[in-house]
């Protein structure tokens, strides 16, 4: 993914009091000490503004990130939305906290800022009035749940550690579509890696997890369709410092009533597949992978057969490489923030074609090479 390095920016706004237009907008973290949210002005033609900032309240961790020591988090959905939009949630890694922001019009509202009872917070995923928050540090992985109130303040309500705290190396936490789930991918836990869910009760609270094993080597990623197919990317990480072979992949499971099910496991052709993002009509997987700087496109076929758009998959190479990504909530675009050797980053805009495949409208300005995360409106 690169060596650390200086974090070399252009700011493009100072303040948080100007206002948007409209409610559509795509937002990242600085990752940053302090943290940021940069929040961008989502035109209709899928081009972005200017971003302006609002502070978290908390300090992102923009050194010495695990595995590689790198200014990004190297996880997936450090920066999500609500189900209904009306709240963004960041988690700050370098103070172990999560904060909530209300979203209107004018812009965000920071709303609350709590502690996650455990160390290096890097993914959080919501489900009606629950969030959910994974710290990742090597020794003591764990998750933490949070009521979220009609104003944006969070109540904590549960704490669990996940199957293998002690060097899992886990990516992302996410819900199932019916928010009575939780999954977690653990990159490095069983042999090549493995799945962890744990059951949601009526109360929110998060029971201990059971771990599946992974189809593939490193699953990262995690997203579910409106049907609870699940779709992980496998990064197989340390493949990707190999000479030659890029032999990341895309793997399809079952999921019901907690339980997983292999279905479908594809070459993606490329280095690091690490994110996915699927369309809200559930037809097509995107994948962005660092190492190669791609977009890979999958349809999702009948009974979760994974099918590449064309004959590599691949949709669009970055100039940088390519990590978190969003899909507009109509999934007519998707951003995707592209790092120039973390040095600086950009959000590039694509629109999203009807055969699943992509093409760019544009990027935004420069930012911190820290930055990371990524959620659309």
């Amino acid at each position: 993914m690169g060596i650390a390095a200086l974090c070399g920016f252009l700011l493009m706004a100072s303040s948080g009091t100007a206002a948007f237009g409209s409610p559509r907008a795509v937002y990242v973290q600085t990752n940053s000490a302090p943290n940021y949210v940069l929040a961008f002005d989502r035109n209709s033609d899928g081009t972005l503004g200017g971003a302006i900032r609002y502070a978290t309240g908390g300090n992102g961790k923009p050194t010495a990130n695990p595995p590689l020591g790198i200014p990004f988090l190297d996880s997936a959905g450090s920066v999500v939305l609500s189900d209904d939009g009306r709240f963004l949630f960041v988690v700050n890694a370098g103070d172990n906290s999560v904060t909530s922001f209300r979203v209107g019009p004018g812009g965000l509202q920071r709303e609350d800022n709590v502690n996650t009872d455990g160390s290096r917070p890097i993914s959080a995923t919501s489900h009606g009035k629950l969030l959910y928050v994974l710290n990742s540090e090597a020794t003591q992985a764990s998750i933490t749940g949070f009521r979220v109130g009609a104003d944006g303040t969070l109540i904590q309500i549960a704490h669990q550690s996940t199957s293998q705290p002690n060097g899992g190396m886990p990516a992302q936490i996410q819900f199932d579509a019916s928010g009575d789930w939780l999954t977690v991918s653990e990159r490095n836990g069983g042999a090549i890696g493995q799945i962890d869910v744990f059951a949601v009760d009526k109360n929110g609270v998060a029971g201990a997890p059971s771990a599946s094993p992974s189809s593939d080597n490193g699953p990262f990623g995690i997203a579910f369709t409106h049907q609870d197919l699940m779709i992980v990317s496998n990064e197989h990480f340390p493949d990707v410092f190999a000479p030659g072979p890029l032999l990341s992949t895309v793997s399809s499971y079952a999921f019901s009533d907690g339980s997983i099910a292999a279905i479908d496991t594809e070459l993606a052709n490329a280095g690091g597949a690490c994110w996915n993002v699927i369309t809200n009509d559930d037809k097509y997987v995107l994948v962005t992978s660092p190492f190669t700087g791609n977009i890979n496109s999958f349809a999702i076929g009948k009974h979760g057969k994974l099918i590449p758009v064309n004959e590599s998959s691949v949709v669009a190479t970055a100039s940088g490489a390519t990590l978190d990504e969003a899909l507009s909530r109509d999934s007519h675009h998707l951003y995707v923030l592209d790092s120039a050797g973390f040095v600086s980053s950009v959000v590039d805009e694509y629109a999203v074609n009807k055969d699943g495949t992509v093409t760019l409208v544009g990027s935004t300005a420069a930012f911190e090479g820290s930055a990371s995360g990524a959620a659309a409106w």
